[in-house]
């Protein structure tokens, strides 16, 4: 599931999707607005997913 969620096209499909769920009940804000939440969805997404992949390192410091 979380390889689906990092996933661009299928955010991609999920977006459009709610997109057009939306703007059929008139509820959709302006297109500009849309992108600025799907952009800042997207990347903390794929931030997360990168940022899982990295390694835990020992504190040696002590």
């Amino acid at each position: 599931m979380k390889n689906r969620l990092t996933n661009p096209l299928f955010i991609a499909a999920v977006v459009g999707l709610a997109y057009q769920i939306l703007e059929k009940y008139i509820v959709a804000p302006d297109f500009g607005m849309w992108q600025i939440g799907v952009d800042t969805v997207s990347y903390a997404l794929i931030g997360t997913g990168v940022y899982s992949t990295f390694k835990k390192t020992e504190d040696t410091t002590k």
